[in-house]
């Protein structure tokens, strides 16, 4: 399977490994008010029903105790995680436009501030538009994901798995795609808590790929 396109790397993944300061969304899908009501929204961590996957860690990165599901910084975090991969990973060349916007409102100042400067949003509309694409996402899947003992910070470990549901041929060729086939993305997402919400600071995307194999959880 190959990576993402030339394209796509080009107009999308302007800072994939770099500083999470500047790190950028890569190419994703919003929800239409269809597509939303199909994608599953979150829901609790992949795992056994008697484990939460999230945790409370100190500055040294260990585990002061777990956290169950129902804490209300968990709740909050991982909602605004899943709202945003349903808004990322559900549009289409006729939304695209209002997608872009909406993307934002999930993102702290400096990083929206950051992709903007970089013409992210600009690109994305682009690559959407002269590729006639449309994505929708199938599932997410959770790993371990942390908060930090300030309560102020936190690092929310998933996968999404999305399908192409339309594409000009030649861009599929080109980035070795196929229509209605499941492909997984890794994600990291680093947020703060800013006058009492959560914000995206930072988002790492590992290359998609056909199998849907996890990568190891970090």
């Amino acid at each position: 399977m190959r990576h993402l396109t030339a394209a796509l790397t080009t107009a999308l993944v302007l800072v994939l490994s770099g500083c999470d300061s500047a790190s950028a969304p890569a190419e994703t899908p919003v929800p239409t008010s269809s597509s939303a009501a199909r994608t599953r929204q979150g829901g609790p961590p992949t795992g056994s029903a008697a484990s939460s996957l999230w945790a409370l860690i100190d500055g040294k990165g260990e585990t002061i105790r777990q956290l169950p599901d129902d804490d209300p910084d968990v709740t909050a975090v991982r909602t605004l995680v899943a709202l945003h991969s349903a808004t990322t990973d559900n549009r289409d060349d006729a939304t695209i436009t209002v997608s872009a916007e909406r993307e934002f409102d999930f993102y702290a100042p400096g990083f929206a501030q950051s992709l903007r400067g970089q013409s992210y949003d600009r690109r994305l509309v682009a690559l959407y538009r002269t590729n006639k694409l449309a994505t929708r996402q199938v599932k997410t899947a959770w790993y371990r994901s942390t908060l930090y003992e300030d309560r102020a910070t936190a690092k929310a470990e998933m996968d999404t798995v999305l399908q192409f549901t339309a594409a000009d041929p030649g861009y599929l060729e080109k980035g070795g795609f196929v229509l209605d086939t499941p492909y997984t993305q890794h994600r990291t997402v680093s947020l703060a808590k800013q006058d009492g919400q959560w914000k995206i600071t930072a988002i790492r995307k590992s290359p998609m790929t056909k199998a849907a194999q996890r990568p190891a959880s970090s």
